[in-house]
């Protein structure tokens, strides 16, 4: 039995342009995004999903809504919402840096990446939280063509589980904004993945 999980991060936000992490805050996307989002949806047209599963948050609903032509169904789950970034939610990256104590940051991939943010989601628990959704998605939706709508961060985790990778290795590729990623399964077994990025542009993890 083939199922074919395609993600996408969801379309540009202020936040992006801006360098300013997001986290849970419930930010919609800039008009930028929006066109974005119509014009990626608009190449995609025609393709046969079965069902499109999106965060609970905002930006990820209203990119869902470009992508659901036909009458697609959108289920939207808290599972696949961005991780929580706590103190550093709406700071810029420049501020960041100057948190006092500092937030603990790993290299990995030619990016850093921010491990220990007070009140913030660890990654331990975000990768459990991909574990749990990669569950519920072979439960509904096994043998089926789903796409996913989700955020930089946890698309990361999300992605090394799929490929069979280690919660820190997954950190190592950046999805882009409107970056489509799709992994092909016969059974529990990845045969194929390819990616197609809708907007052309390389995007930070904000």
């Amino acid at each position: 039995m083939r199922t074919t999980i395609s993600t996408l991060r969801h379309a540009r936000t202020a936040y992006n342009d801006e360098r300013r992490y997001a986290g849970t805050i419930d930010v919609p996307l800039s008009d930028q995004g929006r066109r974005e989002a119509c014009r990626a949806a608009a190449h995609l047209r025609g393709h046969p999903y079965d069902a499109i599963v999106a965060s609970r948050l905002r930006r990820a609903r209203e990119t869902a809504e470009y992508f659901a032509a036909d009458g697609i169904p959108i289920v939207q789950t808290r599972l696949c919402n961005e991780r929580c970034f706590g103190i550093m939610e709406g700071l810029t990256w420049d501020e960041v840096q100057g948190l006092d104590p500092p937030v603990l940051m790993i290299p990995v991939g030619g990016e850093l990446h921010t491990v220990n943010p007070k009140q913030g989601e660890p990654f331990e628990d975000l990768w459990q939280r991909a574990r749990k959704f990669r569950r519920f998605l072979f439960r509904r939706f096994s043998g089926r063509n789903v796409l996913v709508i989700s955020h930089g961060v946890f698309l990361q985790l999300f992605h090394g589980l799929l490929r069979g990778t280690n919660c820190i290795e997954s950190l190592a590729l950046v999805p882009a904004n409107l970056e489509l990623r799709q992994f092909e399964f016969s059974g529990d077994c990845l045969v194929d993945e390819k990616a197609v990025n809708l907007s052309h542009e390389r995007e930070e993890p904000w």
